[in-house]
This record gives C-alpha cells, structure tokens and sequence, in this order.
C-alpha cells in the first residue's frame, strides 16, 4: 500500500510556476505526492485528495467579501476565486487538511465570511510595505496556537508578496500571529488542520520553522487518510 498523501494544489490556469516548483520541492522533502487543481480541468476525482493546497496569486475579487467592485489596483482572476471556494468547501466537509498560503490564507478567511483589505494602504496609507522572498519581517506567533505547536517559536522571521491582507477574521477562526500592522496567519481550532499563512513558508525551506509547517501538514494528511480508512 502506498502511504504517500496525495495533495491537491490549487493554481491558477497560468503562470505561478516559480511557486508551484517551490511547493512540489517542500512536499517532496516531506514525501508526499501531489496534483495540480486548475479552474479549467473539469476531471478532478476529489475522494483521490488527502489534503488540498491553496496557493499565493492574483488578488481576490472584492465583491466575494462585500467590498467595492473597483476597490482593488492589480488584476482579479474571477475564474479561480469560484473554483477555490468551492475546492474549500469539499475539503472542509471531508474534513482533509487544508493549508492557504497568502491569496489562500484570504480566500479560507473569505469562505468563513471574513473580508480583506482591498490593498495594503487601506489599513494605514502611510505604511511601509516591503516586498520579498526573503525574511525581512518579524512575525509574532501566540503561544496558544496550533501554528506555535508547528514553529516552536513566538517570533520567526517571514517574507512578503502580497498586496490585499485579512481585515474581519472569519467565522470560528482565530489569529495565531500578526506582525505589526497585519494579521499573518489564522487557523481554525476545532478541524484536523486547517491554517493560513499570509507569508510564503515555500521559499524559506532553508528555515526549519517554515519547514515544519509543510511537515506538520503533510502528516496530518497521513493521519486523515487512516481515519477515512
């Protein structure tokens, strides 16, 4: 029997490339199988999935969470907004762990009725907002969560590729760690495992604390897997 966990990622029908060898090279070191969940494939077999993937992309259309149409500065890929809410919402009612990474942190916070930041000015025009692959920012994780069962640490160092951030947290989740001005990562207490992170931990597999969120979900895809069987 093949004890691999097979994980679903989530992708937009073009481009992401970088993050997608990124992606595969953590689940890999984890030893996990995965496959590619694009809008335009229409064969997906979901009961195959141990655990679903949401990767970091274009920004969310702000009418999926009450906000004004021309609320956002970068381009929307509508297509991919649908067909991710609906792959959550058959994850989460197979109860398989999910894991959202930056656009796939917001759209779990979507999906449990929370709303973003159009933009990152919209917090603060004022704010001072780097971007990079690199960890050029301190995080600060709370002591009572399952992300600092994951890191080990209250504050790890992150990096930033993102232009929206979660602004009302969504129905029955909880922050487990911020940064000065944004919310960097919510979860969701009562669930296998369920975790958004508004940073990218697959550039950073050369830091053990990144590294351990892809473990930490990946064996929770394995322990999925025996409770369905």
């Amino acid at each position: 029997m093949d004890k691999k966990p097979l994980v679903g990622i989530c992708l937009p029908d073009k481009g992401n490339i970088f993050a997608y060898i990124f992606i595969r090279l953590n689940l890999y070191m984890q030893k996990a199988k995965w496959i590619s969940l694009r809008p335009s494939l229409d064969n997906i077999d979901f009961d195959e999935l141990d655990a679903l993937l949401l990767s970091g992309g274009n920004d969310i259309d702000p009418i999926l969470y009450g906000g004004e149409k021309d609320a956002h500065n970068t381009s929307l890929d509508k297509k991919r907004d649908c067909f991710e809410l609906e792959m959550i919402d058959k994850a989460y009612k197979k109860k398989i762990p999910i894991l959202g990474i930056c656009r796939g942190a917001q759209l779990i916070n979507i999906y449990f009725k929370g709303s973003l930041y159009p933009t990152i000015l919209d917090i603060d025009e004022y704010i001072i907002h780097k971007n990079s692959i690199f960890p050029i920012k301190k995080v600060v994780v709370k002591i009572f969560s399952k992300l600092f069962t994951i890191v080990q640490h209250k504050e790890i160092v992150a990096n930033s590729i993102h232009n929206q951030a979660i602004k009302e947290v969504g129905e029955n989740l909880k922050v487990s760690a911020t940064d000065d001005t944004i919310i960097e990562a919510i979860e969701k207490k009562d669930y296998p495992f369920l975790l958004g992170v508004q940073w990218h931990p697959e550039y950073l597999l050369y830091l053990k604390e990144h590294r351990n969120i892809f473990r930490s979900f990946v064996k929770s895809s394995l322990s999925s897997r025996c409770v369905d069987s």
